[in-house]
């Protein structure tokens, strides 16, 4: 199975447009994480048909950003370990952070992970996916994914997921475009962000962007009336 993905930046300069662009669709691919233990393939290759099948349904979809971030919502969110994401890009503000903060933080993120990754879905076509390896802990509780994109006419995308396990579950915490952690991106901005207005202002910011996408996603929407 394959996926699609936006045009590609170039160089160190482009790596946070691409993740920003690329994130949540990486995350559509199924992964072969351990050939002993199906269950993660499964889970992953179950959110990945759901998502095509609808997408082949509904074409018209991939226009409709309500629709596109309710897909994710859906079918993508539930195998990313939001949580442990959100710790390793907060790093050390994490562990200053309050329990409630931490929860606003978590919930603010993941909405602009969503709002802003489902712009890449709708860019949905077809590339080749190549599974190079995987690296599992030496307590079997994370393991490394190796892929790499392969499209006609460009450089191969190096592209690797960090996986945990979460209970029974195998949910990705992290992943890495061309050398570049999503989360150590992400680190970069909100910390610049946390120094300037700590974290109650970096979750009101982030609250605030996230409100200003939904009403110009609403806006969008909204049916032109007639004059």
């Amino acid at each position: 199975m394959s996926i699609a993905f936006a045009s590609r930046p170039s160089a160190r300069a482009g790596m946070s447009e691409a993740i920003s662009r690329y994130a949540f669709v990486l995350l559509l691919v199924p992964l072969l994480v351990m050939a002993d233990d199906p269950q993660p393939v499964d889970v992953i290759r179950a959110a990945t048909d759901r998502v095509l099948t609808e997408l082949t349904a509904a074409p018209e979809i991939r226009s409709d950003p309500v629709k596109l971030s309710r897909l994710i919502q859906d079918h993508i969110a539930p195998h990313v370990d939001l949580a442990a994401l959100s710790r390793l890009t907060l790093g050390k503000h994490w562990r200053q952070a309050t329990r409630e903060q931490r929860d606003l933080f978590a919930r603010e993120f993941g909405t602009l992970l969503i709002k802003t990754y489902s712009a890449a879905l709708a860019e949905y076509a077809n590339q080749e996916v190549e599974y190079l390896s995987s690296e599992v802990s030496a307590d079997k509780r994370r393991t490394t994914v190796r892929t790499r994109i392969v499209e006609d006419g460009r450089a191969p995308l190096a592209v690797d997921y960090s996986l945990r396990q979460v209970e029974s579950s195998w949910k990705i915490y992290d992943l890495t475009i061309e050398g570049v952690s999503l989360a150590i991106n992400y680190r970069s901005s909100f910390a610049q962000e946390i120094r300037d207005h700590g974290i109650d202002g970096l979750i009101e910011r982030l609250t605030v962007r996230n409100a200003s996408s939904m009403t110009k996603l609403t806006a969008a929407q909204a049916p032109v009336r007639p004059r």
